[in-house]
């Protein structure tokens, strides 16, 4: 399994498709994945459950599509799901992490063409600083990751180079 982190906006489902289409993996969003499971959207599980709830009904799920899903599995992760419980330690585990790092300003460009809603950046009127925020908090998790790639610089190419030495 291959599993992308990092953070909102960063392009885990769009490079998490892309590579899983190029290279005939399957793919799974984890947030999708939840909400089918949940029949409600995840901004919705937030408002409902609160972050805490939200993240332990994340973390079960997680440790079930790790548990059911093929190997050749890529996910794209939430971008907070590396930093709770023991997901890191989970995904590290069953695969291979790659932490999709992106500047801050292209995180905005990304997030303005964006139709998602992402529930802990939606009452922000200071963008660059909230997401600057969340990345320090989230910096040192997203670091464990096995590989690190800069979003600017990132080709398919990359991808084969990890995958085949999966």
């Amino acid at each position: 399994m291959i599993f992308l982190i990092g953070m909102p906006g960063t392009g885990k489902t769009y490079w998490g498709k892309k590579v899983a289409d190029s290279f005939g993996h399957a793919f799974v969003d984890l947030d999708a994945y939840i909400e089918k499971k949940e029949k409600a959207s995840i901004a919705t599980l937030f408002e409902i459950e609160g972050e805490e709830g939200f993240r332990d009904m994340e973390n079960r799920y997680l440790e079930a599509l790790i548990r059911t899903a093929e190997q050749d599995t890529i996910v794209a992760c939430g971008g907070g799901t590396p930093c709770f419980f023991n997901n890191m330690d989970m995904m590290l585990k069953a695969g291979e992490v790659v932490y999709l790092r992106s500047t801050i300003e292209q995180l905005i460009s990304n997030l303005e063409h964006d139709k998602v809603q992402r529930p802990l950046l939606k009452k922000s009127t200071q963008l660059a600083t909230t997401l600057a925020n969340m990345l320090e908090q989230r910096k040192e998790d997203y670091e464990r990751a096995q590989h690190i790639l800069q979003t600017e610089n990132i080709s398919l190419t990359t991808f084969e180079k990890i995958l085949t030495n999966v």
